[in-house]
């Protein structure tokens, strides 16, 4: 699954509680479904089903102990076959349990029936079976669809719904006849009933789990199938966006082909009755959904067309695309055995997201985004000493189980994966994964699976022979069982041509330590002999520390971590760094490989939050960027950079730094101009519009002319702004404009037919300076017949707060009885507010709301725990405000006539484009 970041998560009871297991002998083998909405409106409130269970027990039990939630049946509604009496029902609301107790024992190895017809509703929080709305010719249109994963199959039909119980669902939907539906599998047959409506039958599913049951009543169109139906892939959309979809089916049918080669295992071969539909919903609470056979989307995430879709969505849609459908192999095909090991479907979604998209459309670039993307995010997630491991053994509870599916099992587990790919080499690899694929086929996957599959490529290609002592299963246990992740520190003895190299947990403050030892495969280029292309590490450092001989010269450098390919940051002493900044400032810049350069700009500003280094070390370095212009080290910079400024908004230093970055941005800037241009490559779409919104947001007077007379050219011209820059010509528009301008783009994102445009300007709409518009759009998610979407509920406060000068408007809007209607997590509301807040005065205000608004003393107790921590990053701010004063405004770039003077060649330049 696709999982997006979403503002208000529910932060579950920190304990574990296996009584939320199963406890139970009974194994279900196949499941008949029957789901029929209830049209006695337009759009349907509740269900009835019905089904079926096959299933045996290894051991006599008089009890049937199976998951519901906000399901209604009881006794009388049960049938068993054999028959055995059936003497009580019983409902654990917490635990999600259905008891059925029983006169006499179900004995072991025999085949029985449990049949139960129920009624449960159309659910509203995109959970389990639940309905959404659009609109076509101005009618609204209702559309039924499912999330199962992780723990709401329950929500849908009485089961077993743990993963490990896998077994085959056969699947009966009931429709009007103006209505159409589809599942996993290929349709069967279709009935008429006495009723009127018509029965769609769906062949039997492969083995698998009930989280990826998937079913959908609309009236969507097929947009787009593939003519060979044993390779049916196909699109599913709103009949109004069917034009949207070509790039999507094309890249479909590439990508699950591209994999069943790499794998060497056909998709398509499973199942004679399997296809692979990919369906695009219009509100849907993940990215996207795995389901075998029937993806689900959000529209913004599978729909793009090229005139009105950003860069960003066409990379979006391909990894969107790759990461589900890499699921059908890591997820589908072989399941973990246990939300505790949610990484081994997760991280190899993540990974292949992009390393086969890279493959398929290299363009794009997905080669650089999996380290600027993945392993950046699971650097950040995994800094803090509470930081879990991978296999996290301590999971139990739904939301815990939901909390799991997060950045550690997603973006660290694939930044592992990688680092294993690039440290066995490829063709074990592909052979280690077909074994593991092959062996646990239709079944369940343990680590240790997976450690033994890879290990069959090992051995096969010998390609762990230069590293004696060292296996697959304790190279990569030591990363997957074990929290947190290295920092190498790195002391060169340029005299003696030594190395010593030492490892130790990073932590985000340096004051915590702990005795973690990783198994880190090291790569390393020395200027002498520059090579960033072979990724093969050079050895294993298995222990605390290894001295190591350079062949290094006087003026040498020496780099560590080729291409970020291992899951660890690097330190170097004093000497060391001056030698590399030297070098970035110098004619070896672009010797250096663009990922390494991105990496040095990475770590140090990780470096400088933790107080490892000081500002000293960090800007001497960084101020090369006045002659960088590559946008993953852009990536990197701005990352920094932007946490840096938000630590400081409200206070006296945020001048000096936007100036100052603003400075070693221009030249960047300048390179690519405010317009898109026919010769922009993918990269050069996104480097410009990430540049530009940072430009425009720390007030850079070109940036906002620019983006305003093209929104002034779009409102008072109906001229179109080019899709790769509409986000941020979109805000600075309304953040220079009026009240119309608002409505303008309010009205636009209704009635917009393309739904990357509705986001790119849900995103923006916060950018408003018009007090009036703010709170408009901050209540808009209150309103009883509201036009934001539930997936979008998060969106109006993010957008706001993204401006810390509207801050002051939401703490006077904001009310604890007024906004819990609108919202179910206003503990999260709460502290995203909090999070905003950064002077006393700030801090006064939110308090005082607190106390005058209704707020409960959950509420009140989550607010003032964010606010504390917020106040502990301020105090850090307070005591590096002195020392990052005095470099920008003793030092700045003016020591430096040559980059000073490449800028004005540059920007002289740009008058003869």
């Amino acid at each position: 699954m696709e999982r997006l970041l979403i503002l208000f998560l529910f932060i579950g009871v920190a304990f574990c509680d296996p009584s939320y297991r199963l406890s139970t002998p009974i194994k279900p083998s196949a499941y008949n479904i029957r789901i029929s909405p209830i049209f006695d409106s337009p759009e349907p409130v509740a269900f009835d089903g019905e089904v079926t269970i096959i299933f045996r027990t290894d051991t006599p039990i008089n009890q049937i102990q199976l998951h519901s939630s906000d399901l209604n049946f009881t006794t009388t509604d049960i049938t068993l076959t054999p028959s055995i009496a059936i003497t009580s029902l019983s409902f654990n609301e917490t635990l999600q349990f259905a008891f059925i107790n029983l006169a006499s024992d179900l004995q072991a190895n025999i085949d029985y029936s449990l049949t139960i017809v129920y009624r449960g509703p159309v659910r509203t929080d995109l959970y389990g079976f639940y309905g959404g709305i659009y609109t076509e010719n101005g009618q609204r249109k209702w559309v039924g669809a499912t999330q199962m994963e992780p723990t709401h199959a329950r929500q849908t039909f009485p089961c077993f719904d743990e993963p490990q119980l896998k077994a085959t669902f056969t699947i009966a939907l009931d429709r009007p006849a103006n209505y159409t539906t589809v599942s996993n599998m290929k349709r069967e047959s279709t009935t008429d009933l006495p009723n009127g409506y018509q029965r769609d039958l769906y062949y039997p599913t492969p083995i698998m789990s009930t989280y990826l049951v998937a079913f959908a009543v609309s009236q969507f169109v097929l947009a787009n199938q593939s003519p060979n139906p044993s390779r049916s892939v196909g699109i599913y959309v709103r009949p109004d966006a069917a034009n949207q979809t070509d790039f999507t089916y094309e890249f479909a049918v590439k990508v699950v082909d591209r994999l069943g080669e790499y794998f060497n295992v056909d998709y398509f071969a499973t199942n004679p009755n399997l296809k692979l539909d990919h369906i695009g919903l219009p509100d849907f609470n993940a990215g996207a959904m795995e389901n075998w056979g029937l993806v689900t989307y959000r529209e913004s995430l599978v729909l793009y067309i090229p005139e009105d879709s950003s860069a960003y969505y066409k990379y979006r849609v391909a990894q969107i695309v790759a990461h589900e459908t890499t699921h059908m192999w890591f997820g589908n095909l072989v399941t973990c055995h246990w939300w505790s090991d949610a990484w081994l479907n997760e991280g190899f979604a993540n990974y292949f997201q992009d390393y086969i998209t890279s493959l398929i459309e290299p363009e794009i670039r997905s080669d650089n985004i999996l380290v600027t993307g993945s392993v950046y995010s699971a650097y950040n997630a995994d800094e803090s000493p509470s930081a879990t491991p991978i296999s996290n053994p301590n999971v139990y509870t739904p939301s815990q189980i939901s909390g799991n599916f997060g950045t550690i099992t997603y973006q660290k587990g694939g930044s592992v994966i990688r680092m294993m790919h690039h440290l066995i080499g490829d063709e074990a690899f592909r052979a280690g994964l077909n074994s593991y694929l092959t062996n646990s086929r239709l079944s369940s996957g343990y680590p240790e699976q997976l450690y033994a599959g890879l290990n069959t490529g090992v051995q096969t290609y010998d390609s762990l022979a230069a590293y004696p002592g060292f296996n697959i299963s304790g190279v990569m246990g030591s990363w997957i069982s074990q929290p947190g992740h290295p920092v190498l520190e790195v002391n060169v003895d340029y005299a003696n041509k030594t190395a010593t190299l030492t490892q130790r947990r990073f932590y985000s403050n340096s004051s915590h330590q702990s005795d973690e030892i990783y198994q880190i495969p090291i790569t390393y280029t020395i200027s002498d002999s520059i090579d960033f292309t072979n990724t093969k590490p050079a050895f294993i450092l298995g222990d605390r520390s290894i001295q190591i001989d350079l062949n290094i010269t006087e003026n040498s450098w020496v780099l560590f971590n080729i291409q970020e390919t291992g899951l660890y940051r690097v330190n170097y002493d004093d000497a060391s760094w001056n030698r590399i900044a030297n070098a970035l400032k110098g004619e070896d810049r672009l010797k250096i490989h663009n990922l390494n350069r991105a990496k040095i700009v990475n770590d140090l500003f990780a470096f400088y939050f933790a107080d490892e280094i000081p500002f000293e070390r960090l800007y001497s370095v960084i101020e090369y960027l006045a002659l960088e212009d590559d946008y993953s080290v852009w990536l990197a910079a701005l990352s920094g950079l932007k946490k840096l400024r938000s630590r400081y908004l409200g206070s006296d230093v945020l001048g000096d730094l936007e100036r100052t970055a603003l400075q070693l941005a221009r030249h960047a800037i300048n390179e690519l101009g405010y317009h898109p241009r026919e010769t922009d490559d993918f990269e050069s779409l996104r480097n410009r519009l990430e540049l530009l919104e940072f430009a425009c947001d720390v007030g850079d007077a070109e940036c906002i002319q620019h983006t305003v007379a093209l929104f002034r050219g779009l409102v008072d011209n109906n001229v179109e702004v080019p899709a790769s820059i509409r986000s941020v010509v979109y805000c600075n528009g309304l953040r220079q404009g009026v009240a119309g301008d608002y409505d303008y783009l309010w009205n636009r994102m209704l009635t917009t037919n393309v739904a990357n445009e509705e986001r790119t300007i849900l995103d923006v709409l916060g950018c408003t300076s018009n007090k009036e518009k703010i709170v408009s759009y901050l209540t808009s998610v209150l309103e009883e017949d509201r036009k934001i979407k539930t997936q979008d509920l998060s969106t109006p406060l993010s957008s706001v707060l993204r401006t810390y000068s509207n801050l002051e408007t939401v703490l006077e809007a904001f009310s604890c009885s007024e906004w819990r209607p609108g919202y179910s997590l206003l503990n999260s509301v709460i502290s995203t507010i909090a999070n905003a807040l950064r002077t006393d005065s700030d801090f006064e205000k939110f308090e005082e709301r607190l106390q005058s608004t209704g707020c409960q003393e959950s509420e009140i107790n989550s607010g003032r725990n964010a606010v504390n921590s917020i106040k502990t990053t301020l105090e850090w701010a307070d005591d590096h405000k002195n020392e990052i004063l005095a470099q920008l405004r003793n030092k700045g770039i003016t020591t430096l006539p040559s980059y000073i003077l490449l800028i004005a060649i540059s920007a002289l330049a740009t008058l003869f484009v």
